[in-house]
């Protein structure tokens, strides 16, 4: 089997983003490809955001919209970061 999952590595440690369905005790075999910023973002928001295709000619309306999403995120916590928070308090 052959599952996909997020994770980020922090304080020497990977922690999960994606929930497992594994048995208690399972071996696993893991293989790192690390991500660029706009990957991760992409992986996290998935299909619930139009994605701007820079070599497609799009109206103004739908660009300007794009750069408000875009400088919404400017200077935000990492999403990775609000998650670990969120659930360390939940453990």
């Amino acid at each position: 089997m052959v599952l996909t999952i997020r994770a980020v590595y922090h304080e020497g440690q990977l922690q999960l983003l994606d929930p497992v369905d594994l048995p208690e005790g399972q071996q696993v075999k893991i293989s790192i490809e690390t991500m660029t910023e706009e990957e991760a973002v992409r992986a996290a928001l998935g299909d619930s955001v139009r994605w701007h295709d820079p070599n497609i000619n799009i109206h103004p309306e739908i660009e300007a919209e794009a750069q408000a999403i875009e400088d919404a995120f400017k200077g935000a916590r990492p999403l990775s970061e609000i998650i670990i928070e969120e659930r360390g308090t939940q453990l």
